[in-house]
């Protein structure tokens, strides 16, 4: 996806910020100010004459009562955030994605909280006020994160479009959770988490109940803050704002790595130290590091057990229990000696994506009924063909009972009538799962 963020203070039309992918294919009929803008590298200054025209349509509308969350070019859709009554977030991206726009509001509610987790909501509203160029050398701090979010390849994630925490499936949970109630009880912390990759093995109550946007900036944290550097570090200790517990004080986020990419991390004040936390670590863990052994090499990079068989014909899926707010997906379902290509888990990763959202357009397509009953109907099942010779995969949706759902991309070489069977299966055997 090609993406272009700016974070304007709108008091005095100065851009704080200025992110964007440079991933956008040329068009030769797009406006040429919003295709450079788009392409150009990150850093580059963006045309002043774009900035003003940006805040001026948004706080004109603001005079009048209007609240503008969108507008649109033939080639550039504009959503507009408003950080605060002086700061506005705006998200560019090229109308032909045709993104729904639950999805792009979602995306600004995860870097406004990165922002807020990172730096602080008062620190950042203070400064813009007082001292502007100070705060956009402070986000500095989060131009990193900021591409991660606006380019989801990176962590193959679905969070950031489910509003659930990532997880994985097919595995006896009840050892993780014993040593994480057990460190958790030593050192009566209320917020724990173990995680492998950007993915949740175990959370404790505490945790779960902070919002999904924190949850998954906190699990970006701790998969990405030493990556840049291709550094897969032992130990991290970094402070972090929390605004659903108490935006004013800062909490440390410090994370033991126990073994490949599994670490644990614990949400605390100034105690405990961080060779207190390896210790306690390691002493409730060290009895269990064959299961965590197997964990890391069986659940990674699949995401799913090796006891949980798909079907050979699954080329990729999404599955989300909307109940416990967790989903799991793979983009290689199949057990394979060698593993897949970054390209061909890519072009996966974008095909599900655009089938998830093409799912959630639809639905919000409301249609005016014959009759004025107010009885609304949910679409439960639904599979999509296409008719260029160059499209290798079929899609099929489902979902039961409201809260369990299924995305399957299959090889296009699956008979039609096949793909409801196959999926309500699959979905059967994920539901006894997750």
């Amino acid at each position: 996806m090609a993406y272009c963020l700016i974070f304007i203070n709108t008091n005095n039309g100065h851009p704080l910020l200025v992110r964007s992918t440079n991933i956008l294919e040329r068009n030769e009929h797009s406006p040429e100010m919003i295709l450079n803008l788009l392409e150009r590298p990150t850093d580059n200054q963006i045309p002043l004459a774009l900035i003003g025209i940006l805040t001026s349509s948004y706080t004109f509308s603001t005079k009048f009562g209007i609240q503008l969350r969108s507008c649109h070019t033939d080639d550039c859709t504009i959503h507009f955030y408003e950080y605060n009554e002086h700061l506005l977030m705006c998200l560019l991206e090229p109308t032909e994605y045709d993104i729904p726009n639950e999805c792009t509001q979602y995306k600004l509610v995860l870097l406004r909280t990165l922002f807020n987790m990172i730096i602080g909501y008062e620190y950042i509203d203070q400064k813009s006020q007082t001292n502007p160029q100070k705060l956009e050398n402070d986000l500095h701090l989060v131009k990193y994160y900021v591409d991660t979010i606006l380019n989801d390849e990176r962590t193959f994630s679905f969070g950031d479009l489910t509003q659930c925490a990532d997880t994985l499936c097919g595995f006896d949970r009840n050892i993780m959770y014993s040593c994480l109630k057990s460190i958790s009880d030593h050192l009566h912390c209320e917020h724990i988490c173990i995680t492998l990759s950007n993915r949740i093995i175990a959370s404790s109550t505490g945790w779960s109940r902070l919002t999904q946007a924190e949850q998954y900036i906190l699990t970006l944290l701790i998969t990405l803050n030493d990556y840049s550097n291709d550094i897969l570090p032992t130990t991290r200790d970094m402070p972090v704002y929390l605004d659903s517990i108490d935006r004013s004080r800062n909490y440390r986020l410090v994370s033991v790595r126990l073994l490949g990419q599994i670490y644990v991390s614990i949400l605390c004040s100034s105690t405990p130290k961080m060779s207190e936390f390896e210790d306690i670590v390691e002493r409730y863990c060290h009895s269990r590091i064959e299961h965590i052994q197997n964990l890391n090499s069986l659940l990674y990079p699949r995401a799913f057990h090796d006891d949980i068989i798909f079907d050979h014909n699954i080329l990729a899926l999404l599955y989300i229990n909307r109940q416990t707010h967790f989903c799991a997906s793979t983009l290689e379902p199949l057990k394979q000696n060698m593993p897949l290509s970054i390209s061909i888990k890519k072009h996966r990763y974008g095909l599900l994506r655009q089938f998830y959202m093409e799912i959630v357009r639809m639905e919000k397509e409301k249609l005016l009924p014959y009759d004025n009953s107010k009885n609304e109907t949910k679409m439960n099942e639904m599979y999509m063909l296409n008719d260029d010779e160059q499209i290798e995969h079929k899609c099929y949706f489902l979902r039961e009972q409201e809260y369990f759902e299924l995305y399957v991309l299959f090889d296009i070489n699956i008979p039609t009538i096949a793909m409801r069977g196959i999926s309500k299966k699959t979905l059967l055997l994920l539901r006894k799962n997750l």
